[in-house]
């Protein structure tokens, strides 16, 4: 059964002036993912959690330096739509309007929990979950962790020793435990510090013990234990031998294809609005025609295309990360590459999951 925005929204939610100190908004985000940024009235976005600890925080910064516009959904907002939008923006909370009245957010916990009572719920994690996910050790330092977070666009890592999970470190981790100042540092003590707690190894901030389940386990399992223990993701594991990852955006993506007509539901998200130059008809145009090429063998299910713009230029065009999932009876197929400009990522990163397609089709006959 489809609900809408107005059956599974929350009215208590984290609200910040625009014109405060990061600092305050640094104690509020240990107890919430996002905060809702007014200005008096006036709604003017969202500040995450996760925005914070990727980016280079000055002393004295406001709120307004990082806030991002969240779509606005109304109360009749379908939930499919609200997790394509969630993926689409890359933004997990979005605001609620009764015209132009703020009423309330929808989080992803809240389509999590709806998910509990659906067929989806059934299913074994093993179908949604990131197979060979990226790890780091305990002696690896913060400062590669928050390069990974940036450059892949994920908020966790577990932490992997003699090829065992012994931890896993998060961007709550980071934010709480590190960045968090206890005082407020003058400019030069500022940079010595944020040398300093790069360099901090990753055993003395990660969380030991991490959760673990089997890939056998049913979705509305992990979503009990994600809501439970107030968790972004989980390990999944056999043993303490690492298998696979699975996150609250790897459970949304199915909810955003329900009751479309394609038989390979298509979506690009990430910070597209970032990147120079970009086409999104375009790329669609050129995914929906790859699926089609894969359609007969694949059958149905979604595919979703992750895009972001680094620094790094040459002969004129950026550097382009591109991350594809593509869902189906098949199986899950993942793939990551970089290219100059974003023709030449996705073209890499489609490359690769044509591979694994084409060694699932040999395997299969």
């Amino acid at each position: 059964m489809l609900v809408y925005a107005q059956q599974i929204m929350t009215r208590d939610f984290e609200v910040i002036d625009v014109n405060e100190n990061i600092s305050k908004a640094l104690s509020l985000l240990e107890g919430t993912d996002a905060l809702v940024v007014m200005d008096g009235e006036k709604y003017e976005g969202v500040i995450t959690k996760k925005d914070i600890v990727r980016a280079k925080i000055p002393p004295e910064a406001k709120v307004k330096k990082f806030i991002r516009h969240a779509p606005r959904i109304s109360p009749a907002t379908p939930v499919n739509e609200i997790a394509r939008l969630m993926l689409e923006s890359d933004i997990y909370h979005l605001p609620v309007f009764d015209n132009e009245k703020l009423v309330g957010m929808v989080r992803d916990d809240d389509i999590l929990r709806y998910i509990v009572e659906q067929e989806l719920g059934e299913e074994k994690v093993a179908k949604y979950m990131s197979s060979s996910p990226l790890f780091v050790s305990p002696d690896d330092n913060i400062g590669k962790v928050i390069k990974i977070f940036r450059e892949k666009n994920i908020s966790r890592l577990p932490v992997v020793k003699d090829g065992e999970v012994v931890g896993i470190i998060t961007v709550g981790d980071i934010l709480e435990r590190v960045i968090h100042p206890e005082e407020k540092p003058e400019y030069g003590e500022f940079i010595a510090e944020k040398k300093r707690y790069l360099k901090i190894p990753v055993k003395g901030v990660m969380t030991e013990e991490p959760i673990i389940l089997s890939p056998e386990a049913k979705v509305k399992d992990v979503i009990e234990e994600m809501l439970k223990n107030e968790l972004g993701g989980i390990i999944i594991g056999e043993g303490r031998k690492l298998v696979g990852i699975i996150t609250k955006k790897d459970l949304l993506e199915p909810v955003a294809s329900y009751g479309e007509e394609e038989k390979i539901f298509v979506q690009i998200g990430g910070e597209i609005d970032r990147i120079e130059n970009f086409d999104k008809d375009e790329a669609m145009l050129h995914l929906k025609e790859f699926v089609r090429k894969h359609e007969e063998f694949l059958e149905n299910g979604y595919l979703y295309a992750y895009l972001k713009q680094h620094k790094e230029r040459k002969h004129g065009l950026p550097l382009i990360y591109c991350k594809i999932r593509l869902s189906s009876p098949k199986g899950l197929f993942i793939a990551a590459d970089s290219g100059w400009g974003y023709r030449q990522a996705m073209k890499k990163a489609m490359e690769a999951i044509e591979k694994q397609i084409e060694k699932e089709k040999e395997r299969t006959l």
